[in-house]
């Protein structure tokens, strides 16, 4: 992105835009070679058995080239049903249900973590400065995730020129992971929860005197319990990716705890010049957020034991839900019913800093909100030619729309692929960015009413999204922002693929 003002004045920013393929209908490599050799095979056809016989032997291959050209949502018709191919397929083998605890099948009586989840092993080492920090590793791809929690200081009452720094240098946090071999994904995510009062109750007790007056006493612990109802609280996190880059960190977690230790340090001074304070987060923090997140009633015996120092004794293989029910647009676990949305397209307009603020913020209808942002850095060399096909693709299309309105956007798109070259020039990055919402609700709630509210605020923020269907297990691991990256764990063929 862009800036389009000065440092002293209020920023706009040009929306991210996905780089084109202007192959047949602006299709990927692989359909448009499918295309041409339907077109390829219908021609031999009529000239050896004549027009009849390639007629329909023309049909039949268009037939099977539609579904590829009419996409929704970004997905083509196979996509689409192949999913639903294999939704279907574990509703049939009941892989959609899973039960866990005392009385289950699952070996020592545990509440592991269910699907993607489930392989995910947490391990815990101590930064050079000596905060100690939870490490989860997933082993099918090799990569390991820190958790931070975040403070955002907010822009109230802050100048602008301090506003606009700010970011910059997570502009700089996002560009400066491209150029390490390592980053796989930096995740924040703003989590809300009901507010309990744990927290205020812990202080009123610490600044209250045994020997104080009963009055006074009454008066501070009923201001502690009464000040809570009907409040939602923020917790934001950061969550970042490593990919094991060697033989021996693929092997041994604790090799990769040292090196992820030892660049510790800076990655934090990096987020906080940002204007967000972060700090470790412990394996026993993290696994306590997991577990709240799969079972919305512990989270006040969870928070109870945090604000008194005391440990909540949830392990990581036991942090999952007792059962859980993958639903073609619902995901049900221990009392809870979630819905995930994710981004189909950002926003066509320019931006400024505040744009997602509505989504973001606390809502007294939607207690139990998730917003997970995933930031997924191209490496330098990759993004240099990303952006050069991006500009090359854009040119083609101009040329090839000479009249009206269509020529008109093509230029734009044009000066556009343009500026985001000079714009890697001067040493910015390309990054992928996605978005997940996820709202937790108990079982007997309006799921419409709240489908409604969701598209509202999205609408607001100018975002397009839609639900997760079929995977709404996936994506709900995936927005607590724990390691789950999406694409890498996809089951779908790439010859498929828009």
């Amino acid at each position: 992105m862009s800036a389009t003002r000065t440092n002293s004045e209020p920023q706009v920013y040009l929306g991210g835009r996905a780089p084109r393929n202007e192959g047949v209908m602006g299709l990927s490599g692989p359909v448009t070679w499918f295309i041409l050799g339907t077109l390829i095979i219908s021609l031999l056809v009529l000239m050896r058995w004549g027009l009849k016989v390639g007629a329909i032997t023309g049909g039949v291959l268009l037939l099977a080239v539609v579904p590829m050209v009419l996409k929704r949502h970004g997905l083509t018709g196979y996509e689409r049903s192949l999913l639903a191919m294999q939704f279907f397929g574990a509703l049939r083998r009941k892989e959609n249900i899973y039960r866990g605890g005392l009385f289950s099948e699952m070996p020592g009586g545990k509440s592991q973590l269910p699907g993607v989840l489930a392989p995910t092993k947490m391990y815990e080492g101590e930064d050079s400065a000596g905060y100690r920090f939870g490490m989860i590793h997933m082993p099918k791809t090799n990569q390991y995730t820190i958790v931070m929690r975040a403070w955002p200081q907010g822009d109230e009452a802050v100048d602008r020129g301090l506003v606009n720094q700010w970011v910059g240098e997570w502009g700089i946090v996002l560009a400066s992971a491209g150029l390490t071999s390592d980053i796989e994904g930096i995740v924040p995510v703003l989590d809300t929860v009901p507010e309990t009062g744990n927290a205020l109750l812990t202080q009123a007790r610490a600044i209250t005197r045994v020997d104080a007056p009963a009055l006074a006493k009454a008066v501070v612990f009923e201001g502690a319990t009464e000040f809570h109802r009907d409040e939602v609280q923020l917790a934001a996190r950061v969550a970042i990716t490593f990919a094991a880059t060697t033989d021996e960190r693929k092997k041994d977690p604790g090799a990769q705890a040292v090196e992820i230790g030892r660049r510790l340090p800076g990655i934090r001074a990096a987020i906080e010049a940002s204007g967000v304070a972060v700090r470790p987060m412990t394996a026993a923090e993290i696994t306590g957020v997991v577990r709240r997140s799969f079972d919305p009633a512990s989270q006040l015996t969870i928070e109870r034991a945090e604000a008194t120092g005391d440990d909540h004794g949830i392990t990581w293989d036991n942090a999952g839900p007792i059962s859980h029910e993958n639903k073609w647009e619902e995901y049900w676990h221990d009392g809870g019913r979630s819905v995930t949305w994710l981004m189909s397209a950002g926003p066509k307009s320019a931006v400024d800093e505040s744009t997602l603020r509505r989504l973001i913020a606390p809502h007294p209808d939607l207690p139990r909100k998730r917003v997970a942002i995933v930031y997924r850095p191209h490496r330098a060399a990759d993004a240099v030619k990303i952006i050069d096909d991006d500009y090359r693709n854009a040119i083609v299309a101009a040329q090839n729309r000479n009249r009206g309105i269509s020529s008109a956007a093509a230029q734009i798109d044009v000066e556009l692929a343009e500026r985001s070259r000079d714009e890697l020039a001067r040493g910015h990055g390309a990054t992928r960015i996605g978005l997940l919402i996820t709202v937790t609700e108990p079982i007997e709630a309006d799921m419409p009413r709240i489908d409604a509210l969701v598209g509202d605020l999205a609408v607001q923020c100018q975002l397009n999204i839609r639900r997760c269907y079929r995977f709404q297990d996936a994506a709900f691991a995936a927005s607590l922002g724990i390691g789950v990256l999406l694409p890498d764990h996809a089951s779908m063929p790439s010859a498929l693929t828009a």
